[in-house]
């Protein structure tokens, strides 16, 4: 298998896990009635030992940025309003609405990226990103309210966490390329996700041990941490880098639709035809902004 093959499969496998990821997240709420911010801690926490662990199995020097000051202060405004902001909004998204509707409503952010760029440059936003901009406003629509503006499909509060999701996602999608262009990627995301895990302890450490642990929820945890957070992270940035960005965006497409499919699928939720067409619209965008990225490029050169 040639390498351009072998990046597509491992984006392609990590988008599918991040997609399962979300639904594991709402069959241990669910099951366990942990709350979302607990949940979140821990899973920052341990997410963030794994990454930085195989940070530095892979000799990367993990404690530079804490020494530079200046970089330690944007690792940290990284970290709270990053990883712990982005992560908590998902999971309370799940939690007031489902696993599906919490991804979708997050992928609206590679939208928020390119519109928020389009109009801090003064630029007009070319063809592709005006369609992207449009069938992600329409898809988000449909969604949320079924076509009947009169009404909303999810609870206002679910609409509210989903969309600040989605500008989490976006911020922390573009805020730390310095940080990442000068002491590497899973050093910053490892320890942006750790940090993030001890702004919440003092808050929700001794709120989540009132719950009990079997067999099937440790694996929850398990797939939730190990599979579905720092195996997938590392997957599609290997993946990303044999086969560059705006390929890796629209392979990524996978993740909103395995959440849909294994939502219904796992956990019996409702997903209607309005939910399906929105999913699609909100997932097209995506493919229309990457488009648009790969006829810049070929453009420059």
């Amino acid at each position: 298998m040639g390498a351009t093959k072998r990046g597509m499969l491992n984006v392609l496998i990590a988008a599918i896990l991040w997609g399962s990821s979300g639904v594991c997240a709402q069959y241990i709420m669910e099951k366990s009635q942990i709350s979302s911010p607990y949940l979140t801690m821990i899973r920052l926490l341990f997410t963030g030992v794994i990454l930085l662990t195989l940070s530095f199995m892979h000799g990367d020097k993990i404690f530079s940025v804490i020494k530079n000051r200046k970089d330690a202060l944007s690792l940290l405004i990284f970290s709270l309003f990053g990883a712990l902001v982005v992560q908590l909004t998902f999971l309370v998204t799940i939690e007031k609405s489902n696993a599906a509707t919490a991804t979708v409503l997050q992928f609206l952010s590679p939208t928020i990226i390119v519109a928020w760029f389009a109009i801090a440059r003064k630029a007009r936003p070319g063809i592709f990103v005006f369609a992207a901009i449009l069938t992600s406003l329409i898809g988000t629509f449909l969604l949320v309210t079924h076509g009947d503006p009169t009404s909303l499909s999810i609870s206002p509060a679910a609409l509210v966490w989903g969309i600040a999701s989605a500008f989490a996602a976006a911020f922390y999608t573009t805020y730390p390329s310095t940080l990442i262009a000068r002491y590497g990627t899973l050093p910053i995301v490892g320890w942006s996700m750790l940090l993030a895990g001890l702004m919440l302890t003092p808050f929700y450490a001794g709120r989540g041990a009132t719950f009990a642990i079997d067999g099937t929820l440790l694996l929850a945890f398990f797939y939730l941490v190990v599979i579905g957070t720092a195996l997938t992270f590392s997957l599609y940035l290997k993946g990303a880098q044999m086969i560059g960005g705006p390929k890796a965006s629209i392979l990524s497409c996978a993740e909103p639709l395995s959440s849909a499919l294994l939502s219904v699928v796992l956990l019996g939720v409702a997903f209607s035809l309005p939910d399906w067409l929105g999913t699609l619209l909100i997932v097209s965008s995506v493919v229309l902004i990457s488009l648009d990225s790969r006829r810049r490029v070929k453009a420059s050169t």
